[in-house]
């Protein structure tokens, strides 16, 4: 019967056999299967047999090693043991069983029953690693020769080498692009990418890239102005990475600078004029002028501004009104600045006055301050505020009013377009009772 490794390692892994499971004990797995019985194997007596000659193995291949030997010709060979170890005089373990005189080639992958080279190992023989190995015949009544083939040595395939020219482009919107060179050994199959926050911090996998030549990866979805340091390992068919490459820094593009020094440039009734510093990022796209009324936390957008534009007004607001401004910046790719440093305004206003006179009640507001063409005076009453008087000028008589009576005015200034400005701020006065 011809047992192939194959065939073995299969009988073994359905069995649920452990690693610790001899092949003697494979052989009593299978002696149910059809053709002659595999013997039991065992050491004493030993079967007067000569040495396998010949053997050849073969380095460099990956996780595996072949081997190959001439058939033992003479005397009852029922097949061959194949013998591993990690020393050359070491201590050699059964790795393989092959059930025919001319059956005489065997491919280690590992897969066997011999103990690995460390505690914990894989199943496989690793990248780089170095195995000494032997065949030894055995008889058809299962006695193994004492006699066993020259010691040859072989080795696995390095782990895949470390990439070369790492390059990393930086100052990019929300993103970092990494570069390297294509390993020449076509054990390779990819490269993992690892991220750290530090050059000498913990460096962590954040991209699996799948292919020899594919030797280029984009870390997207960054935060403005973040830095991070990259290192790069390839991956071999099996699995095995390589030395990675020593940490390159990325940075992506910062946000713009806050525009700088927000004033007031004038300001009228209803009206305040704003400007600023032109920022010096040459890719800024426009500004925004921002206020927030009163105590209020929400903020609004009174401008939206190109990039030569470094002024702006607003023209929003109630008499004596409490405000603050700040102006953004952003850029060609939407990225937006910090506000700049609050401008707080309080708006300019009328200066109503109200006394009560002899002949009513007399109001009086600023003209020499506010540029207007006439006055809309208008006064609360039970159904709401009505206008009582259009004027010219800067006063007003209101004479019915009755004696005892409180009266609340406001006033509305028109242009010669005949634009209302805001109203003003209502003043409230007492007739007194004659």
């Amino acid at each position: 019967m011809r047992l192939a490794p194959a065939l073995l390692a299969a009988a073994l892994l359905g069995s649920g056999c452990g690693a610790a499971l001899d092949l003697e004990g494979a052989a009593r797995l299978l002696r149910s299967a059809d053709g002659p019985h595999m013997p039991l194997l065992r050491e004493q007596p030993p079967a007067d047999l000569a040495a396998p000659e010949g053997l050849r193995v073969v380095s460099g291949e990956l996780r595996s090693i072949p081997l190959k030997w001439d058939p033992v010709l003479l005397g009852d060979v029922a097949g061959y043991v194949v013998e591993r170890s990690l020393r050359e005089k070491g201590d050699y373990q059964r790795i393989g069983m092959l059930g025919d005189r001319f059956e005489t080639s065997f491919v280690d992958r590992g897969a066997d029953l011999a103990p690995k080279a460390a505690p914990g190992a894989t199943a496989d023989l690793g990248d780089g690693a170095t195995y000494y190995y032997r065949v030894r015949a055995f008889a058809s009544d299962g006695r193994i020769a004492a006699a066993s083939s020259s010691t040859e040595q072989a080795t696995t395939a390095a782990s895949p080498p470390r990439p070369e020219d790492l390059r990393v482009y930086s100052h990019q919107t929300g993103k970092i692009a990494l570069s390297w060179r294509p390993i020449a050994d076509p054990t390779v199959e990819g490269y993992v990418v690892y991220r750290s926050p530090s050059e000498s911090g913990d460096y962590l996998p954040v991209a699996r890239v799948g292919g020899r030549y594919t030797t280029t990866w984009v870390d997207h979805e960054l935060a403005p102005l973040r830095v991070f340091y990259y290192r790069v390992a390839a991956v071999n068919r099996a699995g095995g990475e390589g030395v990675p490459t020593s940490g390159a820094r990325g940075v992506t593009r910062p946000e713009p600078l806050p525009p700088a020094a927000l004033r007031v440039a004038s300001q009228g009734l209803g009206v305040v004029r704003l400007a600023f510093e032109p920022n010096v990022e040459p890719n800024i796209a426009g500004y925004r002028l921002l206020r927030r009324r009163g105590d209020s936390g929400d903020e609004e957008i009174v401008a939206e501004l190109g990039p030569d534009q470094h002024e702006a007004e607003d023209r929003a607001l109630a008499s004596g009104e409490r405000v603050a401004y700040r102006v953004v910046a952003f850029d060609r790719d939407g990225l937006v600045s910090a506000p700049s440093d609050p401008v707080e305004v309080t708006a300019s206003g009328y200066g109503l006055e109200a006394r009560a006179e002899r002949d009513g009640v007399r109001l009086s507001w600023a003209p020499g301050r506010i540029d207007f063409a006439s006055a809309r005076v208008l006064r609360e009453g039970r159904f709401g505020s009505r206008e009582i008087a259009r004027v010219r000028g800067s006063e007003y008589l209101d004479r019915d009013v009755d004696a005892g009576g409180r009266y609340r005015y406001t006033v509305v200034l028109l242009g010669d377009d005949g634009r209302e400005a805001l109203p003003s701020e209502h003043v409230d006065v007492e007739v007194p009772a004659r």
